[in-house]
């Protein structure tokens, strides 16, 4: 509800007070393995490194190893975990981390519907298996 001001999150404390608010899409309640994730109304292709940094930045305020952009998939892709690199290039001593990942979770949009009662019946299997895989990878 970040269009309404709702759901503000403070990005940092300040002598003056707090600023920099932020809003998550989701925020999980299990403080000892939180998740974030954040919905991107755009194609797989098109999430980049803005919207890296942004994840990134609700993860490191959170406390939360795991991240997640929730997307409309229009294709077959399957789910892309990507793993924090730690090091640097110029030390050449990049690798990648084991404990912070950020996974692009599709839902999968019917193309090739032959009616829109069946359109809406794939669409509600596709949100049942969609919200399974999520809540199982929350799990892991």
């Amino acid at each position: 509800m970040n269009k309404g001001g709702k759901g503000a999150q403070k990005l940092f404390t300040t002598s003056n007070g707090q600023t920099g608010l932020i809003y998550p899409d989701f925020i999980s309640k299990d403080s000892e393995n939180r998740i974030v994730a954040d919905t991107k109304y755009k194609p797989i292709e098109n999430i980049g490194n803005r919207d890296y940094l942004q994840v990134l930045a609700y993860m490191f305020r959170f406390d939360a190893a795991k991240g997640y952009y929730l997307y409309p998939n229009n294709s077959d892709e399957a789910d892309l975990q990507m793993n924090l690199n730690q090091g640097s290039s110029y030390e050449k001593n990049i690798a990648a981390r084991e404990d912070i990942s950020v996974t692009k979770c599709g839902l999968t949009i019917p193309r090739d519907a032959e009616s829109f009662e069946d359109f809406v019946f794939r669409l509600v299997q596709n949100e049942s298996e969609f919200l399974e895989k999520f809540i199982g990878k929350r799990k892991e």
